[in-house]
């Protein structure tokens, strides 16, 4: 009975923080995977299995001995370092009682490690790791396996919205959350949040409302002010867009959206990101 109580405090000191309302997001392309550096897909023959990791030391690379014999880390999503020391406290927390562990990716990473996603459980609704951490503002979201991302796209929404953990810092040097045209009072309910301008050569997310789109044959840009030269810009390519646009290639029905994106900020006279991932590109819904 001692051990239940244990349990039954641990799953309600780890479950999601409930926020205000987030942004209804389109991301990708159905949940399809369209990145050039994307790892292969799920091993869907291997189920789930329950297994007790070792107590971590550090954020992504777990020890679950009798699951695989290499290391693990939670896929879809990237730890930062002004709450990495929170995120390991987390997950300390949550591998003290046995976890279940998802379908693993059918290659490891580059360090050998195998992306797999965790959850804990009790007679109540399975808890994913991804999820609770990307709601508490103690990961960012990164999309590589072609799962369902839809519950990870909304948990880490509602982080941002509500400023819950690293979401909180909006110092234009080391904000993880950016703006571009931050006049437009229609998309910016907040104020003292960073410039896009600011986060030249970081990896951020960036929200922004899309002007106008230029087509070329091999890549197209999302424009986000009336001057190319000098406003945020996100290019695709050719094979990315494809896959986004509708089957006559048109994006035009995203003009005057909010749009989300996260990626490395390049300077090309004005801020300029280039997509790499299909799912690092979201659209309000309508």
């Amino acid at each position: 009975m001692r051990l239940l109580n244990v349990v039954l405090v641990l799953l309600f000191c780890l479950a999601p923080i409930a926020g205000a309302h987030a942004t209804e997001w389109q991301c990708g392309a159905g949940g399809q995977a369209g990145s050039v550096d994307t790892l292969n897909g799920i091993n869907t023959s291997q189920p789930w299995e329950t297994q007790q990791l070792m107590p971590p030391v550090a954020v992504d690379r777990l020890l679950a001995p009798d699951f695989s014999g290499q290391p693990l880390r939670l896929s879809d999503i990237a730890f930062v370092p002004q709450v990495e020391a929170a995120a390991l406290r987390w997950l300390a927390r949550a591998s003290q009682a046995p976890v279940d562990i998802g379908p693993p990716m059918s290659m490891t990473d580059y360090l050998d490690r195998v992306p797999v996603r965790l959850r804990s459980h009790d007679n109540g609704a399975p808890m994913v790791w991804q999820e609770a951490l990307l709601s508490q503002g103690l990961a960012m979201l990164m999309p590589e396996t072609p799962d369902d991302l839809s519950s990870l796209i909304a948990a880490e929404d509602t982080a941002i919205s509500n400023e819950i953990g690293m979401w909180q810092d909006h110092q234009t040097d080391t904000a993880y959350y950016v703006v571009a045209d931050s006049s437009n009072t229609r998309l910016w309910r907040r104020t003292g949040l960073a410039d896009v301008e600011d986060a030249i050569g970081r990896f951020v997310v960036v929200d922004a409302v899309l002007v106008s789109v230029e087509h070329q044959e091999w890549r197209s840009y999302l424009n986000f002010g009336q001057d190319w030269r000098r406003d945020f810009t996100i290019a695709m390519g050719a094979d990315l867009r494809d896959v986004l646009a509708e089957p006559d290639g048109n994006l035009d029905a995203w003009i005057n959206r909010k749009v989300r994106v996260r990626g490395v900020v390049e300077n090309r006279g004005g801020p300029y990101i280039a997509l790499q991932n299909i799912n690092w590109l979201c659209v309000e819904a309508q």
